[in-house]
């Protein structure tokens, strides 16, 4: 064989052979790819449950509120109208009764509240302006109803005061007695 011709044909084998080896190689190396790429994908995806939608509620019930206790409150005592001499009608009696100055309940009274039975100053009521806890402590010493509500009530209130001044108490309307 000439010479020439065995260098094509080595050139050829040279050329054609790794080629053909490179391709064989190449679609082998697809072949195991594709392979683990399809068991990868059959492996790691699993159909995963769908979130079931919330329950929609019903629209022919309406959900009825809770009624929540509140707390007790004292029952409201009715109050009579009264006038002003009523008023002082009771500041006589019950000076008398307590052996106090009716002109200082009288005193005590216009100055605390404007001789005004339903006058209200933050928690101070009545005609003498009480306090909810003075209220009640005096009460309980007469012997009384306890009811804050009662400040309200001119009877009660005139009744109470005086009974604070029999005992010496004065110092608990310090703007109207020096």
């Amino acid at each position: 064989m000439p010479r020439l011709l065995r260098y094509f044909l080595a050139g050829i084998l040279v050329t054609a052979l790794p080629l053909s080896a490179w391709t064989v190689f190449l679609s082998k190396k697809t072949e195991i790819l594709s392979s683990q790429t399809e068991s990868i994908l059959t492996s790691t995806t699993s159909p995963t449950p769908t979130p079931s939608p919330s329950p929609t509620p019903d629209p022919t019930t309406t959900p009825t509120p809770t009624p929540t206790p509140k707390p007790a409150t004292p029952t409201p005592v009715p109050l009579p109208a009264v006038s002003s001499q009523e008023i002082n009608g009771f500041i006589d009696q019950f000076a008398t009764q307590y052996n106090v100055d009716p002109n200082l309940l009288r005193h005590i009274a216009i100055c605390e509240s404007g001789f005004n039975p339903l006058s209200k100053n933050g928690p101070y009521a009545g005609l003498y302006q009480f306090g909810p806890t003075t209220w009640q402590n005096y009460r309980v010493k007469l012997g009384e109803d306890i009811n804050t509500n009662l400040r309200l009530n001119a009877q009660e209130a005139v009744q109470t005061a005086a009974y604070v001044l029999s005992i010496n108490q004065a110092y608990i309307w310090p703007n109207c007695v020096r």
